[in-house]
């Protein structure tokens, strides 16, 4: 599978897991910080690292995806967390991807029944961009 490909799978992988019920898989602790793991929770990010990684308690949990490149041995990378079948797509994607599922004006927090599609309006502008993004080629680099 091309990069691009995968990107637009993790993408739209991302949405419809979050927006099915945003108040309960978003990664958020008790005091409204996104983590990559919280309890049985994950975020947009946590979600493809290795299970090593998915832990409270790592010391990264609250780290920027920026800072998790700045931490690899093989330069501007975050793959050292990730796994295996994510290897190689663009740090700015994963980026992207995390601040898409960390802004809680993206979502719709309400009951399930009254959601659409749980995207806000932002947050269906900011879903539409990063998909743009990836269709331009603007990850592959």
């Amino acid at each position: 599978m091309n990069n691009q490909k995968q990107m637009l799978e993790i993408l739209k992988d991302t949405r419809d897991y979050y927006a099915a019920d945003p108040d309960n898989r978003r990664s958020i602790d008790k005091d409204g910080s996104c983590k990559y793991t919280w309890g049985d929770t994950h975020c947009a990010v946590g979600r493809y690292m290795q299970e090593i990684f998915q832990q409270e308690d790592w010391e990264q949990n609250n780290d920027s995806v920026n800072e998790l490149c700045e931490d690899s041995d093989e330069g501007w990378d975050i793959d050292w967390v990730l796994r295996e079948e994510v290897h190689g797509l663009d740090p700015d994607f994963w980026k992207d991807l995390q601040d898409f599922h960390d802004s809680r004006h993206n979502w719709i927090i309400t009951k399930p029944s009254e959601r659409e599609d749980g995207l806000s309006d932002r947050g269906k502008e900011y879903y539409s961009n990063i998909k743009k993004n990836i269709t331009e080629g603007g990850y592959d680099g």
